[in-house]
């Protein structure tokens, strides 16, 4: 049963960093075609909410169906979850931002996509140095 859990896990870890891939290649998919760029940019911002309240749920399932004490690296997912979360509402209000005077968004999302992507790598990095409750890569 720990083991289908943590399956579910990793592959919303992995479908999270997809999106994050996604996203960062949205602008420049769309460059020409703002209409659609704003479209897909805030679908992806609703997206992004959803995987990671997904990822967040899935862990938190673990946490409790494998009955560990509180780690360092628990601590540190939960601070990634947050910074996460305050990341992409800063990138949505800079870029929204940027549409409302015209510029195209790239030199804004960019910056904040290659962050979220640096979080995320870095925990999942922490959690296979980690060991125990290393997400299966």
């Amino acid at each position: 049963m720990i083991e289908e859990a943590l399956l579910y896990h990793s592959i919303m870890v992995k479908l999270f960093l997809a999106l994050l891939f996604v996203n960062l290649a949205i602008p420049s998919l769309f460059r020409g075609n703002s209409v659609r760029m704003i479209k897909m940019t805030r679908m992806s911002f609703f997206l992004f909410s959803a995987l990671l309240a997904m990822v967040a749920f899935t862990g938190m399932i673990l946490f409790m169906l494998m009955s560990v004490p509180w780690s360092m690296g628990m601590t540190g997912m939960v601070v990634v979850f947050l910074l996460l979360s305050v990341a992409e509402i800063i990138r949505s209000r800079k870029l929204r931002e940027a549409w409302l005077q015209g510029e195209s968004g790239i030199s804004v999302s960019w910056p904040w996509v290659l962050i979220e992507i640096t979080m995320t790598a870095v925990m999942i990095f922490a959690a296979a140095l980690e060991g125990k409750d290393a997400v299966p890569l």
